[in-house]
């Protein structure tokens, strides 16, 4: 698991092929964050995980505020608008990625 990734494209593969899954979170909420955000939308669903790294790295417009589990919905709903893609299908895939990658299932 490569956490809290706010790479390239290039770098993220690169892991990929050395068989991790590729942790995003809120990083990709930030407009700023152009280079992660296109890379999120190129990578395959199936190397993607979402996280939110609670407390620390918060989610655009909560600057200063801890984070919190709850706001995974937030980077599903972000990934998936980026995405251009049915949260419920971005939701199912990286949840399946998790079970796989921390071998609660497969």
């Amino acid at each position: 698991m490569l956490h809290g990734f706010s790479g390239s494209y290039q770098q993220a593969m690169q892991f990929v092929e050395l068989g991790f899954y590729i942790g995003i979170g809120g990083v990709i909420t930030y407009p700023r964050a152009r280079k992660t955000r296109q890379t999120v939308i190129d990578l395959p669903i199936e190397c993607i995980v979402l996280e939110t790294d609670s407390p620390d790295m918060p989610l655009y417009g909560h600057k200063g505020k801890p984070n919190h589990p709850t706001m995974l919905v937030n980077i599903l709903s972000c990934l998936a608008s980026l995405r251009d893609s049915d949260e419920e299908l971005v939701a199912h895939s990286t949840w399946k990625n998790g079970n796989i990658a921390f071998k609660i299932c497969e």
